[in-house]
């Protein structure tokens, strides 16, 4: 039998037939065909076209290669696929050459193929059916087979020695989102593991901590159980150990279990007072609640070992569990004994001091904490030498490369600009060994080939610029082709549609890559000389002295955005010695320089849907600028935070804050819906220049109410830069908040706690002004009582006397709401001048 034939079988897809084939082998011609076989492989990897038939090679590899260790990466490489619907998909071809097949080396294969299938995705289907096949009662117990076992329901294919399994069924990762989707698997567990066995997985496993599914499955599985009180007391300490940081529906399920213990006496009070210590360490209000609720029923019987462990709860963040710890204590103190007592009052030191008053005890005011005064970073060194250039690009495309900040692109494109003028076959050689290991850095093809679709963003103009040192200058050709082409490529660029601020920032780019090939300069004009993007005014005025008494004139977009990088107090005489016509284009901008407008805005948008109701029209709160951007609503999807260079638009305008950040708005609009970071974007915007109106309040509330908890960080970042800097007007921004809250746009379980940082870190007087001016507008907001508590603390620090809108109506209303006692409190704590 020649290859050819297999060959044939096997680039037809004919696997009966060339299985069939492949059993008829004597052991000499399967030898022969063995190495014809690895040779074709090696041929096909080459081409690049080994993305088909990869049913049929790994069945030509079952019939041929001769030994486990060969095997094995063969059956890893060429996957057959698992189809849900239908069988047909070669693996029982593959299965039956395989029997055929010396069976000496089989558990070898069994083994080796165990060891190498994945733990993540449950995508060998078609290794788990060769384990399956031949490891007889001898199963492996590896976590990628036992993953697959379980995702592929193997309880319909159990064999009494799978019972063995089970315990390392539960310790693998993945395990319990199986549970969870797979309701048969608990059930059939349960059914054939010892209870205990299975009882004491479970438990290791909730307490081991996980995803939400993974505990999800896992909670199932207990629940199937029933487990019995006698059970619970012999595990009790298991159960306490699930409390401290375990997911909250865990944490909830060890509660219970607990308590049901403790109301059939057999609890100790002990670990009653451990398990609340807990418990007062989380974040969740209805488990602390729940915890107090039952640590108070044993107040009368051990009232002094109650009150300490309720005084734990003294150093929560919370004024509401603080003051229902406080609530609890004070109708016992007076059963404690006098060492209590003196615990007791030291620990209500921790209290705000209307709530330490309650329990007679006082509170030493906290220092305040003063923000440090805000100086801008001085721009870097240049680069200095090729290897550091060629270091700084492999950065931007390494495996673990993210988003690339301003510092690192300015330093890259002023360092490529000048090497290229000095030695443009120095740099090129220099980066041959990026352009070999990064291929598609010199590969523009996909714009050529496809110019109606390809889109063009800063990123891969970014990129351009580096593949521009191995191109040598071409004849320009007619006219009308060069025309044709660069509307082409703004087409191109367009369809990204992200912003006129990106897009200034790609044809500055793209001006660079043209330039660096056809017309090179020896220098930018416009590297900045702060990390805020900005270039003084002295430092722009030596370099274009430079470039006339060299006789070369900046590239135009370089020397716009050097201007656009100006301090705002910059004036046309600064320039006036120059008499380049660099020199005059400076001075006429700066004659002609000024600000659009800001107006906060509403804009509707139709929903989309194919069948039923159609939803309602989704509203959200928009900026426009005149001149500018009279149809913010347009970029009402835009994100691309890499292809856009985000990082970088700061630094476009540095002057011109607002003007960013009207084009940041949607991007950040987004951001309350997307845990993508969109990197430090937000802080970079706090420390440009130039007026702060609807724009940059706006995106400044969208960042406190973004979903990734890294996004609000660094809005509280820039409130605290701004804060520093002393541009931080809280009213203004607390309106721009109220209205959000108003309208439902913020999440206050986000917005709280960002506030709050700002407010311990600086920024409180801010803070308050903020507060002030949105709670009149968030008092049907079912969360109102967190921002309350937030403004009850900042009262009683800063004692601004006075009033809120709406507090006197909130604070009257009759009842214990957690609403109306912060209300009470802050009515109390207002009345509180300052002396």
């Amino acid at each position: 039998m020649s290859f050819d034939r297999i060959q044939a079988l096997i680039e037809s897809d004919q696997l009966l037939a060339l299985g069939e084939v492949l059993k008829s082998l004597t052991p000499e011609e399967r030898k022969e065909r063995a190495a014809d076989l690895v040779a074709y492989e090696k041929k096909r990897r080459a081409s690049g076209r080994n993305w088909d038939h990869h049913a049929a090679l790994q069945i030509a590899g079952i019939g041929l290669l001769p030994n486990a260790s060969t095997l094995t990466p063969w059956l890893v490489r060429y996957q057959i696929w698992w189809h849900g619907m239908s069988q047909e998909n070669g693996i029982t071809e593959a299965l039956d050459v395989l029997r055929h097949r010396d069976p000496a080396w089989l558990p070898d294969l069994v083994a080796r193929v165990a060891a190498k299938m994945p733990t993540r995705e449950p995508s060998r289907h078609d290794l788990m059916r060769i384990v399956l096949e031949f490891c007889g009662d001898n199963p492996p117990d590896t976590d990628g087979f036992l993953f697959h076992f379980l995702f592929y329901g193997g309880y319909t294919d159990w064999r009494p020695s799978f019972d063995a399994l089970i315990p390392r069924m539960l310790e693998v990762v993945g395990s319990g989102a199986i549970f969870a989707n797979t309701g048969q698997w608990p059930q059939f567990l349960c059914e054939r593991a010892d209870r205990r066995v299975l009882l004491d997985g479970c438990l290791a496993r909730l307490q081991q901590g996980g995803s939400a599914s993974e505990m999800e499955g896992f909670l199932a599985l207990h629940k199937t159980l029933d487990v019995t009180l006698d059970e619970t007391a012999e595990h009790v300490r298991d159960y306490v150990a699930m409390l401290p940081d375990s997911r909250s529906t865990v944490a909830t399920l060890a509660q219970d279990r607990l308590k049901s213990l403790d109301e059939a006496g057999r609890l100790d009070f002990d670990l009653l007072a451990d398990a609340s210590r807990w418990v007062f360490g989380r974040t969740e209000k209805k488990l602390i609640r729940t915890q107090l609720t039952w640590l108070g029923k044993h107040a009368k019987s051990t009232p002094d070992e109650v009150v300490l462990t309720v005084a734990e709860l003294f150093a929560h963040e919370s004024d509401d569990l603080r003051g229902q710890a406080v609530t609890l204590i004070a109708q016992h103190q007076a059963k404690i004994g006098d060492t209590t007592r003196t615990e007791l009052l030291s620990l209500a030191g921790q209290l705000p001091a209307d709530l330490a008053a309650q329990l007679g005890a006082e509170t030493v005011a906290e220092e305040t904490v003063e923000l440090a005064p805000f100086t801008p970073r001085p721009w870097p060194d240049p680069i200095a030498t090729l290897d550091e250039l060629t270091g700084e690009v492999h950065g931007l495309f390494g495996r673990n490369a993210g988003q690339v900040d301003l510092v690192t692109a300015e330093r890259i494109i002023e360092a490529v600009v000048r090497f290229a003028w000095q030695d443009k076959k120095a740099i090129a050689s220099a980066f041959a060994p990026i352009f070999e290991k990064y291929p598609w850095v010199l590969n523009r093809g996909a714009y050529e080939t496809y110019p109606d679709h390809a889109r063009r963003d800063c990123w891969s103009v970014l990129v351009s610029i580096i593949g521009a040192v191995s191109e040598t200058a071409a004849p320009l050709g007619p006219i009308e082709s060069v025309l044709e082409a660069a509307r082409t490529w703004m087409k191109q660029l367009r369809r990204a549609e992200v912003g006129s601020v990106s897009l200034q920032l790609a044809k500055r780019l793209n001006e660079i890559a043209k330039g660096v090939v056809d017309s090179p300069r020896p220098a930018l004009v416009s590297t900045p000389t702060v990390t805020s993007g900005l270039l003084a005014a002295a430092t722009l005025l030596e370099r274009l002295a430079k470039a006339e008494a060299e006789n070369w004139e900046p590239w135009p977009r370089d020397l716009r955005q050097a201007y656009h990088r100006l301090p705002r107090d910059t004036r046309p005489e600064d320039f006036v010695s120059l008499t380049s016509n660099a020199g005059k284009l400076l001075r006429e901008w700066l004659e002609d320089s000024s600000d659009p407008v800001s107006e906060l805005v509403e804009r509707t948008r139709k929903q989309h849907h194919a069948y039923g109701t159609p939803p309602p029209p989704e509203k959200r709160l928009l900026v426009t600028l005149t001149p500018g951007l009279p149809d913010p609503e347009r970029y009402w999807f835009s994100y691309n935070g890499w292809g856009a260079m985000l990082l970088c638009w700061p630094a476009v305008l540095p002057a011109q804050r607002e003007v960013v950040a009207a084009y940041l708005v949607p991007i950040l609009a987004n951001g309350r819906e997307s845990k993508v970071d969109d990197g430090p974007v937000l802080p970079a915007l706090a420390e440009a220049e130039g007026p702060i109106g609807a724009a940059t309040h706006l995106a400044l509330a969208y960042g406190l109410g973004a979903e990734g908890t890294v996004g609000r960080a660094h809005a509280v970042d820039a409130l605290l830069i701004l804060a520093a800097r002393d541009q931080l007007d809280g009213k203004a921004l607390g309106e721009v908040v109220g209205l959000l809250l108003e309208r439902g746009e913020l999440a206050l379980n986000r917005v709280v706690p960002c506030l709050r940082d700002a407010a311990r870190s600086g920024a409180a007087a801010q803070m308050w002004d903020l507060l002030a001016t949105a709670l009149p507008k968030a008092w049907s907001h079912n969360r109102v009582a967190d921002l309350v508590e937030l403004a009850v603390e900042l009262a009683q620090r800063l004692k601004p006397g006075g009033t809120v809108g709406g507090l006197a109506e909130v604070a009257a209303r009759k009842g214990s709401s957690k609403a109306v006692v912060q209300a009470r409190r802050l009515v109390n704590a207002l009345v509180e001048r300052r002396g």
